[in-house]
């Protein structure tokens, strides 16, 4: 049995096609929903409790996903088989395919992580292998819980944005590895809250996201060695995305309060 948890929010119809598919599994899952449609405590406040449910339970991982990440049906034993095989692998992350276009992956990897992350895509048939990657997109993760013991939980300081790369990164800081999973597949609508952008409270949560990411990794060495884009992170460029991010804060405070 593999824990999947699902930080749901106000979209009943995809959560159920979501559950449709976990059903469908080739290999048995529980599935764990904390539905933040009436007090939103944002996706790693949820994500954290769902591993704290399952962190005692007999099994060696566990999943996280996205409501609006559709598994296909040996998804879940594909990882698992990954993750048996490969020990090392803290983190494991399948391949997102493009919810318009079967042939497309719109998440294969992830490169640049601050200010805003930036994924690997293209034709579904370059990521044909699997690959060791800078980190993974939390819209479906499988983690090894010998790993969690190690690493803790999610940083509960990036409440909404940034919690999946800090966890990877925090991870292989440790030694662990992070992997793309290139048999594991889903469709992936990529139409959560996490694209909004009408949202001033949203965008100004994001933004405190952003400059807390920036504060804890990219003031020592130890972000450049770890990040896609770390040579370019000079002072110089830090300074100036930093002093970006607080104008635009307080932009948005003058709008919010």
């Amino acid at each position: 049995m593999i824990p999947v948890i699902i930080p749901a929010y106000k979209n009943q119809q995809k959560l159920e096609k979501c559950i449709e598919h976990l059903k469908e599994q080739t290999l048995e899952v529980e599935i764990f929903v904390r539905d933040n449609t009436n007090d939103n405590i944002h996706f790693t406040a949820a994500i954290n409790e769902g591993i704290k449910k399952y962190l005692d339970s007999h099994c060696e991982y566990i999943i996280i996903l996205n409501q609006d990440m559709y598994l296909e049906r040996s998804a879940v034993e594909k990882m698992v088989d990954f993750m048996d095989a490969h020990q090392q692998c803290g983190i494991g992350t399948p391949i997102q395919i493009y919810s318009e276009d079967p042939n497309y992956a719109i998440y294969a990897g992830c490169y640049d992580a601050f200010p805003l992350g930036k994924h690997q895509h293209g034709p579904l048939s370059q990521f044909t292998k699997d690959e060791q990657i800078y980190w993974g997109n939390g819209a479906c993760m499988i983690l090894r819980k010998e790993m969690i013991r190690e690493i803790g939980l999610f940083d509960k300081n990036l409440a909404f944005i940034g919690s999946d790369s800090d966890y990877c990164f925090t991870a292989r800081s440790q030694g662990w590895q992070v992997w793309r999973i290139a048999d594991a597949k889903g469709i992936h609508e990529h139409q959560g809250a996490s694209k909004e952008t009408k949202n001033n409270e949203l965008e100004k949560l994001k933004i405190s996201n952003m400059i807390y990411f920036a504060q804890k990794w990219l003031t020592g060495d130890l972000y450049r060695a770890l990040a896609y884009e770390g040579k370019g992170c000079t002072p110089e460029v830090i300074n100036t995305i930093m002093n970006q991010l607080r104008d635009a804060q307080q932009e948005l405070t003058k709008v919010t309060g």
